[in-house]
């Protein structure tokens, strides 16, 4: 199980093309972008992982942050501050055992 944080809005291993007279570039503060975190897992014997849980900062989920590409498989939840809780940990555990296949009779 891992925690990352992910900032919204904040691309990764862009290019940016500029003339060559410019010496200085700067780009908005990734400070004032809002940020999620995902919990993920991995299974050391190679089955599939459970999906991710992500948590967004707030109260209630809206709609809108639900992209038409996600599987239905991940758990979308909040917290107050955007980061783990008790309850929001209770609650991974839980989709992780109901995901895994463990057991008695398993490796």
């Amino acid at each position: 199980m891992d925690e990352s944080g992910v900032q919204i809005g904040c691309p990764t291993g862009e290019i940016i093309v500029v003339p060559t007279e410019v010496k200085e570039l700067y780009t908005a503060s990734p400070e004032n972008r809002k940020s999620l975190m995902i919990i993920e897992a991995i299974c050391a014997d190679g089955t599939p992982p459970p999906p991710p849980v992500i948590i967004c900062p707030g109260e209630k989920i809206m709609e809108s942050w639900i992209h038409e590409n996600l599987t239905g498989a991940e758990v979308i939840t909040v917290s107050p501050t955007g980061y783990t809780n008790e309850n929001i940990a209770l609650a991974w555990l839980d989709h992780f055992i109901k995901h895994i296949e463990a057991g008695p009779d398993k490796h």
